[in-house]
């Protein structure tokens, strides 16, 4: 199974035996979210959303994956100029937190699931009819588009959808 596209993302080092949860602090963070969240334990992540994601979040998000900025924006309700703002130490809002973190969430998922990189950001990208032809990038800025996407991944990873 392909896990790197570009050099952008290996999946091994996300598969260390942590729940979803960890995978996304990992992914955005690595090693160095410990000094900021203890992130062990899920009731943890509450409350380090709470306390807002760091802005590197939002620029290893934009490194690792083919999301554009304008799309992020657009998912974390603010817009590019005021995304540009954010000094490399500021967090983020409860609100923004917590769409970076389920964004990461149903990105990891679909990598998972698609087996790569490369086929989980097509199929994020690509129009889906049961998702009333809107791509899944199109409906995460929502709680229900997040749903509707993760019950997507969830029956193709069950074989129910094709």
């Amino acid at each position: 199974m392909k896990t790197t596209t570009e050099g952008k993302l290996n999946l091994k080092n996300l598969d260390l035996g942590f729940g979803e949860s960890q995978k996304v602090f990992y992914f955005l963070f690595g090693e160095k979210t410990e000094s900021w969240c203890k992130w062990e334990q899920a009731i943890n992540v509450i409350d380090c959303i709470r306390l807002g994601l760091p802005k590197q979040g939002i620029d290893t998000f934009l490194s690792k994956t083919s999301v554009t900025r304008n799309q992020l924006s657009h998912i974390l309700h603010i817009s590019s100029r005021q995304l540009n703002r954010y000094a490399p130490d500021e967090r983020l809002s409860p609100e923004q937190s917590n769409f970076l973190f389920e964004l990461t969430r149903v990105y990891t998922k679909a990598i998972e699931v698609l087996g790569d990189v490369g086929t989980a950001e097509h199929w994020l990208a690509r129009k889906n009819p049961a998702l009333g032809n809107n791509a899944p990038l199109d409906v995460l800025d929502t709680t229900e588009g997040l749903r509707l996407v993760d019950n997507l991944l969830m029956q193709i990873e069950f074989g129910f959808y094709s």
